[in-house]
């Protein structure tokens, strides 16, 4: 949280310390904010077609943060995640979606979503290995 205060026309520094000190204490005391989502929130697991791995976390690029009056009931938020087409390869910070966070069912933010490893191009053993593999399991179907 950042809060700026302002104090004009005191005759002296002492003063003006003072007032701003005081203000300060009013808005730390009234007001505090609540991480809603940090750049470790996992927000969905995705599969990444072709990719080294198989799938991946899709996280915010930064931390999303909601001020909330301490007298006051805590904000109802929400979000929505739209993803991108993906193409490999990918390193982390690349975005892949948009993230829209709601308070109180009003839009209050737009951030980019990211994953939150590098995903390289498998190459074709990788790959091979991985359909025998899901062949024998039964995990694939034809």
């Amino acid at each position: 949280m950042r809060i700026i205060a302002v104090v004009m026309g005191e005759p002296d520094s002492k003063t003006r310390t003072s007032d701003v000190s005081s203000m300060l204490d009013y808005a730390f005391a009234q007001y505090e904010t609540e991480t809603f989502l940090s750049t470790e929130s996992v927000l969905d697991t995705i599969s990444v077609n072709k990719g080294k791995k198989e799938f991946v976390n899709i996280v915010p690029k930064e931390n999303v943060t909601i001020l909330n009056k301490k007298t006051d009931n805590k904000k109802n938020a929400t979000y929505n995640l739209e993803m991108y087409d993906i193409k490999l390869p990918l390193k982390k910070g690349d975005t892949v979606g948009k993230l829209s966070v709601y308070v109180d069912d009003n839009l209050y933010r737009d951030i980019d979503a990211t994953v939150s490893d590098d995903i390289e191009k498998a190459d074709i053993l990788t790959l091979y290995g991985r359909y025998l593999k899901k062949i024998f399991t039964g995990d694939i179907v034809f």
